[in-house]
Order: C-alpha cells, then sequence, then structure tokens
C-alpha cells in the first residue's frame, strides 16, 4: 500500500474543494487499512505535540509518572533540581519498562530485571555485577554511559505535552493562537481531578471527527443541549495549520458543568459566559470551561480500536472535600456525554467497510472542521511521504 493509492489526485481535488461544494472526507482506506495506521504512527504521531499529563501529576521533586505516547511508552520525572523532563521509559540495558505506575519520593529509578539504577535527571548511577560477581560498575561524575533517552517536554497552561522525534516548533509557538482565544486568563495552576476511560470499537480518527462536529449536538446530546444551545453554539473553525476552534455561550448552567464549582483562577469575565474548544490535529481536544478543563485524547490500540480517554482539571481550590460531590457529577456529565456518542461512531466504522460512502456530503455551515481535519490528515501524510 502506498500513500497515492489512498490519497489520488481525485481525492486531493475533493479534498481541496469548498465544504458543501464537492468537499470530501478520507477515504474508506483511512479507517480500514491497517498499512494506513502504519503511516499514522510514523508521520502524525511521532511529529508533533502530544498530550502527556497535568503539571500537577508531577508536582513535587521525586513524582514519577508513566504514560503512552503514539502507542510508546514515556516517563514524566519531576527532579530533584525542580524540573520536569521527559524520557523513553526503557531501560538501556535490555529495553526492560523501567516504571509501570505513578510513584513519589523517589531518588533513583531502578530497572526491575537487573536493577540498573538512573538518576532523575536520567543518568545511569549504578550497574550492580555489571564486570562479574560483587563487580559493581559505578560512574563517576560527567560519565555519559547509558543515560536515558530523553523526550522533548514543554507545558502550556498547566499541561505537559511531548514531542517524540524532537523537531517540531516550540510549543507557545505552536498554542499561540489558542493563546489569543483565550486572551485575558494569565497561566496558573491546575489540580488533575482523575480520567475517564472508554474502549471505542472505531478508528481514532471517528473519535476527534465527532469533537469537531458540532452538528450532532442536537440529535444526540439533549442535556448538553439544554445548557448551550444549538442557536448559541458555533462550528468547528480552523485558526492554524493543526489548531480548530469553537465556543458556546452558557445558556443555563447545570450541576457538572457552571454550576457548584470555584472557577478556574483569574479568567476573565467573558469566559464565565462562554467555552472554548480547541483541536489539536492529530488527537487531542482541550474543552475549556469555567470552572473545569476537559483533554481529549484519542489513542489507537488498533485499526478498529481506539482507547478514549477525558482527563479532567480543576482549580485547586475545587480538590477540596466540600466540592466532593459536584467535582463527581463534573465526572458523570463527561462520563454520559460520551456515553451517548459510543454507538454513533461504532456504526461510522461498520460503515467505511461499504463501497457505498464514497466520502460523505458536508453542510457548509457547520461541517468546515469535519472537512479540514480531513484535508490536514492527508497534508501532513503527504508532507512526510519523502522525509
Amino acid at each position: 500500500m502506498s500513500f497515492q493509492s489512498i490519497i489520488t489526485p481525485e481525492i486531493r481535488a475533493r479534498l481541496s474543494c469548498p465544504t458543501g461544494k464537492g468537499g470530501t472526507c478520507l477515504p474508506n482506506a483511512c479507517y480500514t487499512d491497517p498499512e494506513w495506521l502504519e503511516l499514522e504512527n510514523e508521520r502524525l504521531f511521532a511529529r508533533t505535540w502530544m498530550y502527556a499529563g497535568c503539571v500537577d501529576q508531577v508536582s513535587r521533586p521525586g513524582d514519577v509518572f508513566p504514560t503512552t505516547i503514539a502507542g510508546k511508552p514515556v516517563i514524566l520525572v519531576h527532579g530533584r533540581d525542580g524540573r520536569i523532563r521527559a524520557f523513553h521509559n526503557l531501560c538501556r540495558h535490555r529495553g526492560a519498562v523501567l516504571v509501570e505506575e505513578p510513584c513519589s519520593g523517589k531518588s533513583v529509578l531502578t530497572c526491575p530485571y537487573h536493577a540498573w539504577a538512573y538518576g532523575l535527571d536520567g543518568t545511569l548511577r549504578t550497574r550492580p555485577h555489571f564486570r562479574g560477581g560483587g563487580e559493581h560498575d559505578v560512574l563517576e561524575d560527567g560519565d555519559a554511559r547509558g543515560k536515558l533517552r530523553t523526550v522533548r517536554c514543554e507545558s502550556w497552561r498547566g499541561m505537559l505535552f511531548v514531542n517524540i522525534d524532537g523537531d517540531a516548533a516550540p510549543l507557545a509557538e505552536h498554542m499561540l493562537l489558542a493563546d489569543d482565544a483565550l486572551e485575558g486568563w494569565a497561566p496558573q495552576e491546575l489540580a488533575y481531578g482523575g480520567a475517564l476511560t472508554f474502549e471505542v470499537a472505531a478508528n481514532w480518527k471517528h473519535i476527534h471527527e465527532n469533537f469537531i462536529d458540532v452538528y450532532h449536538k442536537f440529535a444526540i446530546h439533549p442535556a448538553l443541549c439544554a445548557f448551550a444551545p444549538m442557536e448559541t453554539s458555533h462550528p468547528m473553525v480552523p485558526i492554524a495549520d493543526h489548531l480548530l476552534k469553537t465556543w458556546h455561550v452558557i445558556a443555563a448552567p447545570q450541576e457538572g458543568r457552571g454550576k457548584g464549582l470555584p472557577a478556574l483562577p483569574g479568567l476573565p469575565d467573558v469566559l464565565h459566559r462562554e467555552g472554548r474548544f480547541f483541536t489539536m490535529i492529530p488527537i487531542c481536544s482541550i474543552n475549556v470551561w469555567y470552572d473545569q478543563i476537559a483533554i481529549l485524547v484519542a489513542e489507537p490500540t488498533g485499526l478498529e480500536t481506539t482507547r478514549e480517554t477525558i482527563h479532567l482539571l480543576f482549580a485547586p481550590e475545587a480538590m477540596a472535600g466540600q466540592y466532593d460531590r459536584m467535582r463527581q457529577a463534573a465526572i458523570q456529565t463527561w462520563d454520559n456525554l460520551n456515553r451517548e456518542d459510543i454507538d454513533p461512531l461504532e456504526s461510522m466504522q461498520r460503515g467505511r467497510v461499504s463501497p457505498g460512502f464514497d466520502g460523505g456530503t458536508f453542510s457548509p455551515f457547520l461541517d468546515p472542521g469535519t472537512h479540514f481535519f480531513a484535508r490536514q490528515v492527508a497534508e501532513l501524510m503527504l508532507e512526510h511521504e519523502n522525509a
């Protein structure tokens, strides 16, 4: 399978058509061909900024948080020098995973296989019995042998992102236009409030297309429509080659969203009345409400399976016991919302095996974001065709 055999000149022309005037989404093979997913892992996920965690999850020196990025094990480590670093979560000896669960109070990271020990800056400290029984190898200062491989890591508004290949533009530049849309809100501390995880029998692109798609809200999400009606909602629009934005006016605050929890600190007045959503192509969406942030990550676990995780961030004051019920209501709200989406997502995946679907017919008002997402995925794949 080659890129050109799927994104043919005809498909590229349709992807470039104006929305509503012949524009199309990606062809079926992009959702059903295993070789296409391999190309996405290589050309999309490793080459851009990917959400890895919240600063609050590694808030103290000695905190270590393992995660998976683009199918690869990564650890976030808060060093004794106060820096947060990311490393490939692998021992340099035989490639065993170093850390399986979040932990605190660490001074070294010890491999469970042969007990090689690394400092929190990634430097190899000791190799027991390396030169024979009882002959331990202790590195001298400045010896760089065996150091853990670093993953580029930067933060944006209390959120941590990593770039596997290390060649992406600075994160601040990457998110500049999102900052413009949040003008007046200075970066501040956020508290990690937990996550929801869903296993969805659909290709990862369906999940993000669904979050971009404001159109389905009236048909599937009645509670969300009461909170932010279609009449006060706006379609997702591109603001950069890798970034889309929409916003919703809050009509009726509800417990679980907009009622009962402390506001995120430092928000300007306008953001107390609106929700701002951003989709970072390829697989991260950030939803900013006045009392919470929800970060959606769609991690492909197979060609037609996705692990969808929603991370919830709150104001630090909202973590007090008096707000436990309201935080749980917020988590339950997102759980209900996402469960309403699962059947349609899996239905679209089943439909992608049919030659009767030829890319779809778009609404010129509500579907430009979905159209843009498809075009940009194709363009990013093409950009790295010969890289």
